[in-house]
């Protein structure tokens, strides 16, 4: 028996049961040609002969999706109702197209939601989720005219985004400034006590700590030293975050270190970093920190991550990557989102 044969013979759950109950209340006659199907080949006939036949009318619809090459004029014309029968006619051309999921490691995924409904319908097997039957009842619902595209005003947008404090905010910038200067008072005693060397970041001898703090300062704009001095453990990170990590972030970093995920994170990015969240900025450092900190998912899954698109997949043994970069010895696309140059 294949997976996908295994699949077909999971039962959807209760809510699933609930959710499909209402869209095939809401879609009669999507139920009519569910019910009637002997197979999913029929189904797909079905169906699109049903929106062929009852919504005809819509040329609009069917002149972008047929269209050898869709242009911006054709694309214009369409209203919201249109954007559902194109995705249904998407779902009937490919149904049953096999896919290698670079989720899954490649295992392979078969395109056919119409399928999927026909199966919960006449056997209630075919393990999709509510999330899948609710995006079946919205799909339908847009086929239907029933639900109107959301649109925003700029001052709406700008009103959400004014909940959070921008970069620029004076507070924030004191923030990081604050940051900035332990940072700077840490890697100024790695200096003192040689823990780090370098032939261009040293001080000379007898320069008192306003002289050292000065020469920090200079340093701190030139890119090159914050190459130089980037994080690469661990426990270097949570002392320049003035160990502010949690036992279970430090642990999930430790098994990330074991399992060879190379750790490279300069000083700046460092800064954007809040160590003691203001009341006036929780979470406004979440995009950053998730950049900078490990997921479990990322490192379970390292070694086994491709890129979707093809002219960012990296071959094994190739050390040439898109757009010119090198990076030698890497084989995992997600090794390099810590890279920050």
């Amino acid at each position: 028996m294949t997976e996908i044969e295994k699949l077909d013979r999971i039962a959807i759950d209760v809510r699933s049961h609930k959710l499909l109950k209402l869209l095939l209340n809401e879609n009669p006659e999507l139920e009519k040609i569910l019910r009637n199907s002997k197979n999913e080949t029929e189904v797909v006939v079905g169906v699109r002969e049903w929106i062929e036949n009852s919504l005809k009318d819509r040329e609009d619809a069917f002149r972008f999706y047929h269209a050898r090459h869709s242009t911006r004029e054709l694309f214009d014309k369409l209203e919201w109702g249109d954007y559902a029968i194109i995705r249904l006619l998407d779902y009937i051309d490919h149904a049953g197209n096999e896919y290698a999921d670079l989720n899954l490691r490649g295992e392979i995924a078969v395109s056919n939601p119409l399928r999927l409904m026909w199966l919960a319908v006449n056997k209630g097997t075919g393990g999709a989720k509510p999330d899948f039957f609710m995006d079946m009842i919205m799909l339908f619902r847009q086929l239907r005219g029933e639900s109107k595209q959301q649109t925003f005003s700029a001052d709406r947008v700008n009103s959400w985004m004014d909940r959070y404090p921008a970069g620029l905010d004076p507070r924030i910038v004191h923030v990081r400034e604050e940051n900035k200067q332990r940072i700077i008072g840490i890697l100024m005693e790695h200096i003192d006590l040689g823990e780090v060397q370098s032939t261009r970041y040293f001080f000379e001898p007898n320069l008192s700590k306003e002289q050292k703090l000065e020469k920090m300062q200079r340093w701190w704009e030139d890119y090159r030293f914050h190459l130089r001095f980037a994080v690469r453990s661990p426990e270097l990170l949570n002392k320049m975050l003035d160990h502010s990590l949690d036992p279970d972030t430090m642990k999930l970093l430790k098994d990330a270190e074991v399992a060879g995920i190379p750790f490279f994170v300069n000083p700046y990015y460092l800064s954007l970093l809040h160590v003691r969240v203001p009341y006036f900025a929780v979470g406004a450092d979440l995009a950053i920190r998730h950049y900078i900190l490990y997921s479990k998912q990322l490192v379970k899954e390292f070694g086994n991550i491709v890129a979707w698109e093809k002219e960012d997949q990296v071959e094994p043994g190739n050390p040439m990557l898109p757009d010119g970069c090198c990076l030698k010895g890497i084989t995992s696309i997600a090794v390099i989102r810590k890279w920050p140059f």
